[in-house]
């Protein structure tokens, strides 16, 4: 799916740009708000490590230590072109894990240790905010192409508490990255084609990293039935702390544009 979704979007690019003149936009981009809803149904992988008081703190997967599965989420993304081709752009997803069991080793975070077969309630909250401005480069009657100047941020962190021991420790880590992007859809009929990557590394303080591709079915100039996959990759160093996690999987929803 995603490999046909790149093909496509590149086929209906390079057809448009043969006929364009400059400045075109394909009568579906000439909006000036746009908002979609995005049905996301991600696999998780995350890592978290948080020393404290001169106890080295365990390296804890999520799943495999504490037992957290994967659940449905979503993402609320919006867009305000100010100009054709100028756009200041946003999105929020919510990022609400947790788990209850005994853990199946010994681990230590943020100091406290927990033996095997503790009874731990874990749990990864927060949410990934996504703003940027994008100006595109290129446009023609059958799409554009576009780069991206902006920041990833996660806010939210890691818990773990044990009812037995009446302790409950967290790790509320702040991960900002300013990211670079680029963007393009391309129009064929009533379908739509676009792919998305952004993203930026700070060295060994962490990076981020996000891939979006989608094919839409326009029932209206104004309106679409949008299905996709998206990928968020993140990870943020502090001294001896450590959280990481990547999300990846298929999206489908709507968009309105006004």
């Amino acid at each position: 799916m995603k490999r046909a979704i790149l093909s496509g979007l590149g086929a209906v690019l390079l057809g448009g740009a043969s006929m364009a003149s400059a400045g075109e936009l394909p009568p579906e981009e000439q909006y000036k708000l746009r908002a979609e809803y995005l049905e996301w149904r991600p696999n998780l992988d995350a890592e978290v490590q948080a020393t404290r008081n001169g106890f080295t703190g365990s390296l804890v997967d999520l799943q495999d230590d504490l037992g957290i599965v994967d659940k449905r989420t979503f993402q609320l993304h919006g867009a305000l072109q100010f100009a054709p081709g100028h756009k200041l752009r946003f999105s929020y997803t919510p990022v609400d894990y947790s788990a209850d069991i005994q853990v199946g080793r010994t681990i230590t975070f943020l100091g406290q240790t927990y033996t095997f077969q503790t009874q731990v309630q874990s749990a990864l909250k927060g949410k990934l905010l996504f703003g940027a401005y994008e100006f595109d480069v290129v446009k023609t009657p059958k799409g554009y192409v576009g780069v991206m100047l902006g920041a990833q941020y996660f806010d939210g962190g890691v818990s773990i508490a044990a009812p037995e021991l009446n302790v409950r420790e967290e790790l509320e880590p702040t991960v900002p990255v300013p990211v670079l992007g680029l963007t393009a859809r391309g129009y064929a009929g009533k379908l739509s084609f676009e792919g998305e990557i952004n993203g930026l590394t700070l060295g060994d303080r962490g990076h981020a990293y996000e891939l979006s591709l989608g094919v839409r079915f326009h029932l209206a100039q104004k309106l679409a039935a949008t299905g996709g996959y998206r990928k968020v990759n993140l990870e943020g160093h502090d001294d001896q702390d450590l959280l990481k996690f990547k999300m990846g999987g298929f999206t489908f929803g709507v968009e309105l544009s006004l």
